[in-house]
């Protein structure tokens, strides 16, 4: 008798762990396949009166990216502060070119050891093409040209290309140069 009764609750124990490995694939599936236009439920409570994130297209991120980047008067036209803006390297450190010595910078720069090079460095850290600089809209960019010993832009190594801020360090073979406006 014993050993009926055992074996009921065995099968009703049983049972009931089905029911709930059911239950929780039912409701892993269904959460899976929302539907693709259905918002889901935010991770934290909004408070009331609260308004919902705006979905942009790509182009339209793009426009107001764009938008943000230039300040605007109150009459709506774009402010164009380039004509203020003078980039140069300004060499701080350089067993070759002495300190002090101002680089323009216009349009794209390269630096290396090869003699056609914007900037020629003839050391021995530095490559025969070894990076450029690059204007990209109102910002200058530092790309390393698959360089031996790397370019480095506030003691960090450049992979592919780094932006330069105002005061950046940019470090190639053993000259360093501040980047100003």
């Amino acid at each position: 008798m014993i050993d009926i009764v055992l074996l009921v609750l065995k099968i009703g124990i049983l049972v009931l762990l089905y029911l709930f490995i059911w239950q929780v694939m039912k409701t892993a599936v269904a959460t899976v396949r929302a539907p693709a236009g259905a918002a889901a439920a935010p991770d934290v409570a909004l408070p009331e009166g609260s308004r919902p994130v705006a979905v942009f297209t790509p182009a339209e991120r793009e426009a107001r990216r764009e938008e943000r980047l230039t300040e605007r008067t109150i009459a709506g036209e774009k402010l164009d502060f380039t004509g203020h803006i003078d980039p140069r390297l300004v060499v701080e450190r350089s067993p070759i070119v002495p300190a002090g010595v101002v680089f323009p910078l216009n349009g794209w720069i390269t630096v290396g050891r090869a003699s056609s090079s914007d900037i020629v460095l003839d050391e021995h850290f530095v490559s025969s093409t070894h990076a450029r600089f690059v204007p990209r809209g109102s910002f200058y960019y530092v790309e390393d040209l698959g360089s031996t010993n790397g370019t480095f832009v506030n003691e960090k190594q450049v992979s592919g290309e780094a932006q330069l801020k105002l005061d950046s360090r940019v470090r190639i073979g053993e000259t360093v140069f501040r980047y100003e406006e």
